[in-house]
């Protein structure tokens, strides 16, 4: 077998990668072709795990993100790097067709309200919660990935006895983000052709009606050890719990909100 020395830690290694650093053996100079090959392997490496993650996603997803988990990682896409990607090119094409995202749906109505109950405040500001709020709202990649811990945190107590940690909740909820928000991509062509405000309205409740059913489905499948009439009230106790959650957040920032005054 050929010898090499590493061109990184200068040891002495046989085979395709150095046993000290990792490092391949195969290091060519830097040209035209070199950086023609990583950036069309770059490109390719991305395409085939978005497309290979979001095909298992849609097809099979409590499974997968199960297997995940437990160890078979090489096809996948990481789960926050996905959602993250995923979003924003949501929000991207969202802005350029001119369409509300999903938290601008949910928070337009909070954000409107609040900003007029902070206008009738003698100083005129307005408070923490409206700009939080209004934070949410325009960062839709940021704002999915923080919620996550919270929802993380619920699912985790619901589904104590199934034995999973809270990191591997959150690696569950990763990826449900990311299913989701590919969901709402495919069905951006089709928004985006409807004029009808109350075609559009319908379309909105379907779009939610379909994530709501999409978690259940993942819920279902990830945790396949639970019986299933369990699963379905443990489910339910979940979202309880995030609203939960969510409620005891809200009125935190409204009591900062009104002590910064």
């Amino acid at each position: 077998m050929i010898k090499w020395k590493c061109k990184n830690c200068e040891q002495d290694f046989e085979g395709n990668f150095c046993n000290h650093c990792g490092q391949s053996s195969n290091t060519k100079d830097i040209n035209f072709s070199s950086v023609f090959y990583e950036i069309q392997s770059a490109i390719l490496q991305i395409d085939k795990g978005i497309l290979f993650t979001t095909k298992e996603l849609l097809i099979r997803p409590g499974n997968t993100i199960r297997e995940y988990i437990y160890g078979k990682r090489v096809k996948h896409f990481k789960p926050f790097a996905y959602i993250l990607l995923l979003s924003t090119i949501y929000i991207l094409l969202a802005q350029y067709s001119h369409k509300t995202t999903f938290w601008e749906e949910i928070f337009q109505g909070m954000t409107d309200s609040s900003t007029e109950i902070s206008k009738d405040n003698s100083t005129g500001r307005t408070n923490l919660f409206v700009e939080i709020l209004q934070w949410m709202k325009n960062n839709y990649a940021y704002t999915t990935i923080l919620t996550i811990p919270i929802i993380s945190l619920a699912s985790y107590w619901s589904f104590y006895k199934a034995k999973y940690n809270y990191f591997q909740h959150l690696i569950l909820h990763a990826y449900m983000a990311g299913q989701r928000t590919a969901i709402y991509l495919i069905l951006i062509p089709i928004i985006y052709f409807i004029s009808d405000q109350t075609m559009k309205d319908v379309f909105d409740v379907i779009k939610m009606i379909i994530g709501f059913l999409l978690n259940f489905w993942t819920y279902f499948q990830f945790f396949d050890k639970t019986k299933p009439f369990k699963k379905i009230v443990l489910i339910g106790l979940t979202y309880l719990l995030i609203s939960i959650i969510f409620l005891i957040i809200i009125v935190l920032i409204m009591v900062v909100s009104e002590a910064q005054k």
